[in-house]
This record gives structure tokens, sequence and C-alpha cells, in this order.
């Protein structure tokens, strides 16, 4: 594995323990420790994107700068509950825009890999751009709602809870989109869209 693939790694599993981070260190250690932390990792995932994905994806990240700054400079632990669902309602912000755009962002990506379409791809990913949309929205006002309940809730929900419903919309996808396929008569295996 390259050192770029590596520390795409560790950037996803670190922000995937990020509640359990806050949930355990937050009595030890002060909020604005974990705004540093937070701006670390940040940095260190501008430093491995990748060139096609810098247009998309570097809007994203520089909201995210700003609010681990600001988590950090007013020390507040509660912005820190809040970054999942500032992160949720980025995504599907960004993913709601290119349907408006008519460009939907998960073409984009596949597009800008150089992976092949089929013909029903442009139609099957605009309305999986649909159904994340809605997930990202769902899932920042759930976050949202548990921050509110207690940070032991919010720690669950953050920290696996969402991640287990992602990895059921991710399944349910990839089921559908083989039905999807067999239906359209799509035989290619190495397509990656619908």
């Amino acid at each position: 594995m390259t050192r770029s693939v590596l520390l795409r790694i560790f950037f996803v599993a670190c922000i995937a323990v990020y509640p359990f981070i806050i949930y355990f260190g937050i009595q030890y250690l002060p909020p604005s420790f974990f705004g540093l932390v937070l701006l670390g990792l940040l940095g260190m995932r501008y430093g491995i994107l990748l060139p096609e994905e810098k247009p998309i994806l570097l809007p994203i990240l520089l909201v995210f700068v700003a609010y681990a700054l600001a988590a950090t400079l007013l020390k507040s632990t509660t912005m820190l509950l809040y970054y999942p669902a500032l992160v949720n309602f980025s995504l599907g912000t960004v993913f709601v825009f290119s349907l408006r755009q008519g460009d939907p962002i998960l073409l984009r990506f596949i597009r800008a890999r150089g992976w092949p379409i089929s013909e029903h791809g442009p139609r099957y990913l605009y309305r999986l751009t649909g159904v994340w949309s809605v997930f990202f929205v769902l899932n920042g006002l759930t976050s949202i709602w548990t921050a509110m309940l207690s940070i032991a809730i919010w720690t669950v929900y953050n920290g696996f809870i969402a991640y287990f419903l992602i990895a059921i919309l991710m399944g349910g996808e990839y089921i559908f989109r083989r039905f999807y396929k067999a239906r359209k008569g799509i035989d290619d295996p190495a397509n990656h869209s619908g």
C-alpha cells in the first residue's frame, strides 16, 4: 500500500472513533485540545486529497477547518458534539446542489476516476445521489438530537449506529444495483454504475 492509502485509512479510522475520543477524553482534557486534534486531522486530509477530489472536497474541507478552529478558540464542547451534524449537512448540501445543477456528485466522482458508465448510469446515479442527500439530512438531524440528549447517547449514535446505517444503505444499494443491472441487461461487472 502507498503512503497516501495508509494515511487515508488512518484518517477514516480517526474520524470513525471521533465520538469515542470525545466521550472518554473530554473528562480529562479541555475542548480546545480536541479542536486542535480535529484541525490536525483535517490538515492531514488536505495533504492526501487527490487532484480530481480537490474541486469537490476542498470547499467542504475549508468549512470543517473553520468550524474546528472556532471550536478550538471558543473552547466549546457543544461545537465538538455538533461536528458530525456539520459533516452530514455539508455533504447533504453538496449532494442536493449537484442535483439542482443536473450533474450528480456521484456521477462526477465516477467520471473523475475514469470508470466506465453505462447509458443507464447517469439516471441511476441521479436517483442514488437523491437517496444519499436525504440520508445525510436525516442523519445530521438525528446527530443534533442525540447531542441534546446526552453525550453517551450521542457517542453510541455517532460512533456506531450512524456507521451501521451507512453500511445498510451501501449494502442495500449494492444488492439493488445487481437486480437493476440484470433488469436493464447490463452484464459488465466492471461497470460502476447502473
